[in-house]
């Protein structure tokens, strides 16, 4: 008969291994964590080539604003597709997602690509 402690430890390797395999049940390839980088760079780009600011300003000042909209970009309740690619990407990003989102030519393209 088996253990109260031997039960509990396959009830955590079970556990463990349905959490590790989270990505591979979807049945779809998911984004790597390179990729989920780049997303969110590209994010960040798109929005700074979309901001008439950026046009006028140094390459020094172009950096600022750039880190200004990555925080932003993060911290705006409405920006949940980007939430979604900094803290959940390799497991909810899929590679047609990505492929669609780094070729996108707008932001809004961008969170149209992101389910």
């Amino acid at each position: 008969m088996a253990t109260r402690s031997s039960l509990g430890f396959v009830l955590l390797l079970a556990i463990a291994a349905i959490v590790a395999t989270g990505g591979a049940c979807k049945g779809r390839p998911m984004a790597s964590t390179a990729q989920c980088e780049k997303l969110f760079d590209r994010y960040v780009d798109l929005r700074l080539s979309e901001d008439p600011r950026a046009r006028a300003l140094t390459s020094e000042d172009r950096a600022v604003l750039r880190g200004n909209l990555a925080v932003k970009a993060l911290s705006e309740s409405d920006e949940s597709d980007v939430r979604q690619v900094r803290s959940q990407c390799e497991t909810e990003v899929t590679e047609a997602e990505y492929k669609c989102a780094i070729s996108a030519p707008t932001s809004r393209a961008w969170h149209d690509c992101i389910e």
